[in-house]
């Protein structure tokens, strides 16, 4: 997969302009605040369908201006594609593919396969439980729209169940109306988790070995906290625990397990990395799960994913620099930079100066 354009238009502080991206590395240079990570946001917003930064979209459209737009042209092996996002201080974004309309995020993802890595990556390893959740949801859902179908249900029957839960209504009125939500939660559950199970070990395959790599020996591990202690299938194990916990539910006024509540856990030489890493080793480690996603996905969709590498060398020494520009030349990537590090690969140089290639 290749990107081979993008134009802005009033998106934040790119008035009107168009780049051009080749094969391999594309060195995204420029002194700080000019825009080079503007860039790499509009091209996630074009793959996943909102801002890595969960801001608002109309904070994204530039100042003093009320519509903004993106169009990106791209290339899969099946061929040429292009997208335009449309941003309305007034009025919802809408998205085209091929100049069709798009309805529904659905139909959206995965269309632009992309991985993103920023500073901010960070919070995959030492922030709540949420930010790795979002790193599944977001990852799985490039590859596989079932799964995102299933995850949108499973988050409406929980809202759902949620009501009931903190509803006014007697204990036993609530155990007669959890009848009906429960088992449909179960259902969507069973199947999230199942996904979420296969995709954690692909990944583990691959991140372990890449990790040695990087850090020359230390041990990685990777491990999705759902548990199964009960012998049973994960369906039957969930009922079994719904039934153990119903009543502290109600108690409590929310759903109390699930995949909403599931976390993974990154370790190294059996030490938790969220409580007992550097910060050198938990950057390494986010930066080597987002490559190891890169081959999942190829595995998954036949082709390499985009990689959007955000200020990502500044925190690495040099020797584990150039190990990464080894590791990412196979793919196109797109990294932005205040410096061209010394490499022996060929590349491509965009320099970005206030919203404007130069």
């Amino acid at each position: 997969m290749k990107i081979n354009q993008i134009k802005l238009n009033n998106y934040r502080n790119y008035k009107n302009s168009t780049i051009d991206f080749t094969d391999g590395v594309n060195f995204i240079v420029g002194k700080n605040a000019q825009g080079k990570t503007n860039l790499l946001e509009s091209i996630y917003l074009s793959s996943v369908g909102k801002s890595p930064k969960n801001c608002r979209e109309r904070q994204i459209i530039k100042f003093d201006e009320s519509q903004a737009k993106i169009e990106l042209d791209f290339s899969t092996l099946a061929g040429n594609k292009n997208i335009r996002i449309y941003l309305d201080k007034t009025n919802k974004k809408s998205i085209k593919v091929n100049n069709l309309n798009i309805l529904k995020l659905t139909e959206f993802v995965g269309i632009l396969s992309i991985v993103y890595f920023s500073p901010d990556e960070l919070k995959l390893i030492k922030e709540v439980p949420e930010d790795r959740r979002n790193f599944l949801d977001i990852s799985i859902s490039q590859f596989d729209r079932t799964y995102l179908y299933n995850l949108m249900r499973y988050n409406k029957i929980l809202k759902q169940r949620n009501s009931i839960l903190k509803s006014e209504n007697s204990e036993q009125t609530k155990l007669e109306e959890l009848k009906l939500f429960t088992p449909q939660l179960i259902e969507c559950a069973e199947k999230i988790i199942k996904k979420r199970l296969i995709f954690i070990e692909k990944l583990k395959k691959f991140a372990i070995n890449l990790h040695k790599f990087i850090t020359d020996g230390e041990n990685l591990d990777i491990f999705y906290s759902y548990e199964n202690q009960s012998g049973l299938s994960i369906k039957d194990d969930l009922y079994q625990k719904f039934d153990k916990i119903v009543l502290k539910e109600i108690e409590l006024g929310y759903t109390c397990i699930g995949p909403h509540r599931d976390d993974i856990v990154f370790k190294i030489d059996d030490n938790d990395c969220k409580f007992f890493a550097s910060q050198g080793q938990q950057r390494t480690v986010a930066l080597v799960v987002k490559l190891s996603l890169m081959e999942v996905i190829k595995q998954e969709i036949g082709e390499y994913p985009v990689l959007l590498l955000d200020d990502v060398l500044s925190e690495l020494d040099l020797t584990r620099q150039d190990k990464l520009i080894e590791l990412v030349s196979k793919y196109q990537t797109l990294i932005t930079c205040t410096k061209i590090p010394d490499t022996n690969i060929q590349y491509n140089t965009i320099r970005i100066e206030n919203g404007t290639k130069i």
